[in-house]
């Protein structure tokens, strides 16, 4: 709750249309996305992003995809995060994954074509 009793300016607002078509989309994606779980799958975004995994989830605006992370050749561990300054961000103190499963979440409405592989 906002606490800040002065003057507000719109910035942006949606239109109608345009919302209720957005709506249409992401229930239409979730029931036709829902039978796909745990299948692999090739996603590519309206940015021209491809991503390859497993669909682990979807909910009311989100696709869930679990993707497989290696290690770099150059880098030896893909950590990311807040650490205490008073403890160095590596293991014991920190457990590093360089090579696993991450979940990807992705928002529906941003994807443009979805393929089994």
């Amino acid at each position: 709750m906002s606490t800040y009793s002065g003057p507000q300016t719109l910035i942006y607002q949606a239109d109608p249309a345009a919302l209720h078509h957005v709506k249409k989309v992401r229930e239409s994606m979730h029931g036709s996305l829902k039978p796909y779980i745990n299948r692999k799958v090739r996603i590519q975004t309206i940015d021209g992003v491809t991503h390859e995994g497993f669909i682990s989830g979807i909910d009311e605006g989100h696709l869930y995809l679990t993707v497989t992370v290696a290690a770099s050749s150059t880098t030896t561990t893909t950590t990311r995060g807040f650490y205490n300054p008073y403890y160095p961000p590596y293991p014991p103190y920190y457990p590093v994954n360089p090579i696993g499963n991450v979940i990807l979440p992705l928002v529906l409405y941003n994807l443009l074509a979805i393929s089994l592989l």
